[in-house]
């Protein structure tokens, strides 16, 4: 199948001894493979990418053998003389390859340990790097078990997803280190990492959980400790398999990347630290919340994606949609005070719908055939599209038999690798009912239904409701007809209160498709109904006026996700030009100065996305005039520092109103962040340390600029350096801009560093940015993994609202891309036309309610 290796040699074990030299970016390897050659044949074809091939045996022989590289599709092939007979074989190799200074592969992460220089190694495989660190059948089908030895450094520590079997002195003064026999797994799985670090350690039953970080920062990943120690715990609980494997690591990294924050290597998760650590000085409330759902993240694909595999990436959501359910679940079950279902709504919902209300969407399954298809297929669709609607499948079937179909599903396929049918039998089975229909119509098509609410009527004691199905698309590419099978639900008028079929008592649901409109007869003339109570299913919800009108009176009373989807939905229906976009500003007069601080963030958020539509609309000073003072008495609720003891939600709003305040030019926020600033930048507390660098940043002076590079090259810790980094980017003043393009040029940073710094100058100044990394192309695209390259230079001006520049980015990727790399292209492309025909959109509704502030 394209894309694929030939399918008659099979691995079983791989033996794998590697040699690092980190100061010259090389290493060495050798490695034994025990082989099942289903058919005779002369060719063994394996995935190789960057590596030099020296010697090759068969059965522990030499043998005449021809070894051909074939970059394009990254494999190498090894043709004997004579055909290998069916049975078991094993091929022997030696190889030589790079360390990378971006995240593929075997790379180096380098910071500064005081005033000393310092190098870890770790590895990342996901999805096709691997074969960077050894030939491979990097496949995610082609399940073997490894046994791995390291050459380690005297003063330094490797490590591994198993623990250490064996050492042994070597003969040039290092210690070759061995780690036991993992289980059948995929290659992209296997870790490796070596350093001078420190490791702590808890049990939790007969799982030993540990965190390594770089040396004398131990203390700060005991927040992620207790949190894992938590989360196991619940897993193997809810899968009803315990986590097989005798430890679990969390590898600290401090280092970075523009595509991912942590991989779930089984038994040895790499993260980026910033999203482990609890750095004293750094860590925001808003963080530390990612950190234990990263954590949540991670683990959950030790069971969803690491025990059980999909087949192959068609079926990538089958790990990333399903780990990012199961991260909301059980961060939600341990930390009831975080309202995690309704910043699910506000957050990860809308970042779904966003990306599938447009035409550069896909279908959840898509066929991946290329190395260069599957770098785009790490996105909202496969991550929070995904999450969404096994969300809405455990809210149509109950939590209670979705959980027994997942814990029938994963013991029924432990070790081995399925297809999303397998899990939609599973599920079925539990439930006792048929789901692939349904699940089929929001997973193997794009886009996301618009279901219409008719005006209601009561005669009789009854309330008669009509629903019909439509699409809800932001452009043209986006409303092309589709017809889903949709599990509408609904709340109120007697009819119960309950959130769907989910939640046992007030079930109200029928399955809506296009075919034809649905009407229901509700008991009862009271209140009118909620739509999508606890926002379960996906779809927006688009009231008739007179029904729309009731719900917003009585706004406050709603649950707290039934607040955050109806904003949501009422601002992109607006957008969408499915309504007015006045009915968003109605709704937001009723949003009451005590509502949830949530509420208030989101409300924060989308205002700052109104104003950007705006661009240089004369409307907009007004527009943010009255947006100050909007939020000017939320602030006054929380105060610039925090207080012991608060809540975390004031936390997190205090966080968003400085972002948003500050990005709105109020005088009363940059005098603050000055003030701070000034009495030294150690000095202002962690909890608004970050929030407060962006506010004084984003309006530096020449000099105050030149004090945050020196800042920036001097400082020892690395989070801390890449914060200083990242406010340098997001400068405003156009020529101070151009001065920090310069600097990812130089060497003063870090090679991620100089990533990030590039990715924060084109969230202000992205048509700037863009342009200067085409200029710069090679240097540009120098700076990440190989596989995101595609997508890195046409990703930077997505948020800008000039089509011109849309033009200039599709001219480009015509120019530089293959056309099975251009997705990210045309996400960016479709993201800046859409941007810009809001400005329309939003300038009118925006200036009226202005004026009536």
């Amino acid at each position: 199948m394209p894309g694929r290796l030939p399918p008659e040699v099979v691995p079983l074990h791989y033996d794998i001894a590697v040699d690092p030299d980190a100061a010259h970016l090389t290493f060495r390897g050798t490695e034994t493979v025990s082989v099942s050659v289903l058919r005779p044949t002369r060719t063994i074809v394996m995935n190789a990418a960057d590596l030099t091939v020296s010697k090759a045996l068969l059965d522990g022989k030499a043998a005449a053998v021809r070894i051909a590289f074939d970059t394009k599709v990254e494999t190498v092939s090894f043709t004997f003389a004579q055909p290998i007979a069916a049975g078991t074989h094993r091929i022997t190799l030696d190889w030589a390859g790079k360390i990378n200074l971006s995240a593929a592969g075997l790379f180096a992460v380098d910071y500064k340990d005081g005033a000393s220089a310092q190098r870890m190694l770790v590895t990342q495989f996901e999805a096709t790097d691997g074969r960077r660190f050894a030939p491979m059948w990097d496949e995610p089908g082609r399940k073997a078990t490894f046994t791995l030895s390291v050459a380690t450094p005297r003063g330094q520590s490797s490590f591994s997803n198993m623990p250490i079997a064996a050492s042994r002195d070597g003969a040039d003064g290092k210690t070759w280190v061995s780690f036991q026999t993992t289980p059948k797994m995929s290659s992209y799985l296997l870790f490796f990492g070596q350093g001078d670090v420190e490791r702590r350690t808890r049990m939790v039953g007969k799982t030993e959980i540990g965190v390594i970080t770089r040396r004398g920062v131990g203390d700060q990943g005991q927040y992620a400790l207790d949190s894992a120690a938590k989360l196991l715990t619940y897993y193997n609980d809810y899968f009803g398999t315990p986590y097989p494997l005798p430890k679990l690591d969390m590898v600290a990294a401090p280092g970075s990347s523009q595509f991912f924050d942590a991989m779930e290597n089984w038994g040895a998760i790499l993260y980026f630290d910033k999203v482990l650590l609890v750095d004293p000085k750094l860590t925001t409330e808003s963080q530390r919340q990612l950190i234990f759902s990263d954590i949540a993240h991670e683990m959950a694909h030790q069971w969803f994606g690491d025990l059980v595999t999909m087949g192959w990436w068609d079926d990538l959501w089958l790990n990333e949609g399903f780990a990012s359910w199961m991260e909301s679940k059980a961060t939600d079950a341990l930390n009831p005070d975080w309202h995690v279902a309704a910043q699910t709504v506000a957050v990860a919902r809308e970042r779904g719908i966003g990306e599938d209300a447009r035409g550069s969407t896909h279908p959840i399954v898509e066929h991946i055939t290329s190395v260069d298809q599957l770098a785009t297929a790490f996105d909202q669709i496969t991550y929070s599209k995904g999450e969404a609607v096994i969300r809405m499948l455990e809210g149509a079937v109950g939590p209670d038999r979705f959980r027994a179909g997942i814990r029938s599903y994963i013991a029924s396929n432990a070790y081995s690798n399925t297809a999303t049918d397998d899990l939609w039998g599973a599920v079925a089975q539990a439930a006792g009912r048929p789901v692939k229909p349904m699940m089929d119509s929001f997973t193997l098509q794009p886009g996301v239904p618009l279901i219409r609410v008719g005006e209601t009527a009561c005669a009789g004691g009854m309330r008669r409701l009509t629903f019909t199905q439509g699409r809800y698309g932001v452009d043209d590419g986006s409303r092309k007809p589709i017809s889903w099978i949709v599990p509408v639900t609904w709340a109120g008028s007697g009819a119960g209160s309950g959130a769907g079929s989910g939640t046992g008592t007030g079930k109200t649901e029928t399955d809506v498709t296009a075919a034809h409109p649905v009407t229901v007869a509700l008991p009862g003339c009271g209140t009118a109904p909620l739509i999508n109570p606890g926002q379960y299913g996906y779809y927006r919800t688009l009231y008739a006026p007179g029904h729309f009108d009731a719900l917003v009176a009585r706004f406050g009373s709603l649950a707290l996700p039934d607040q955050v989807g109806l904003l949501g939905d009422t601002v992109a229906l607006g957008d969408g030009g499915y309504a007015p976009l006045d009915r968003y500003f109605v709704l937001l007069d009723h949003v009451a100065a005590d509502a949830d601080p949530l509420v208030w963030r989101l409300v924060a958020g989308q205002l700052e996305a109104l104003h950007d539509f705006l661009g240089d609309d004369p409307a907009r000073a007004a527009f943010d005039a009255r947006v100050r003072a909007l939020l000017a008495p939320q602030f006054a609720r929380v105060g610039l520092t925090g207080r012991p003891g608060e809540p975390a939600d004031l936390a997190q709003l205090r966080e968003a109103l400085i972002h948003t305040l500050g990005k709105f030019d109020d005088p009363a926020m940059a005098d603050a962040a000055r003030q701070l600033v000034a009495k030294g930048l150690d000095t202002i507390p962690a909890p608004v340390r970050q929030p407060i660098l962006g506010v004084f940043g984003r309006d530096a002076t020449p000099q105050e600029w030149e004090m945050l590079h020196q800042a920036a090259r001097s400082e020892r810790d690395p989070g801390v350096q890449r914060i200083y980094w990242k406010v340098l980017g997001n400068v405003r003043d156009d020529a101070l801009a151009q001065r920090t393009l310069a600097l990812v040029l130089t060497e003063e940073a870090t090679v991620p560093d100089r990533a990030e710094l590039l990715r924060s100058i084109a969230l202000v100044h992205p048509a700037m940015a863009f342009d200067w990394a085409v200029a710069h192309e090679q240097a540009a695209n120098a700076l990440v993994e190989t596989s995101g390259r595609a997508g890195f230079i046409v990703s930077l001006p997505v948020q800008s609202n000039d089509p011109a520049v849309a033009d200039r980015v599709q001219a480009y990727a015509e120019r530089a891309l293959p056309a099975a790399a251009r997705q990210r292209a045309i996400k960016t492309i479709t993201a800046i036309r859409y941007r810009a025909r809001l400005h329309d959109v939003v300038s009118g509704p925006a200036a009226k309610w202005a004026a009536h502030g």
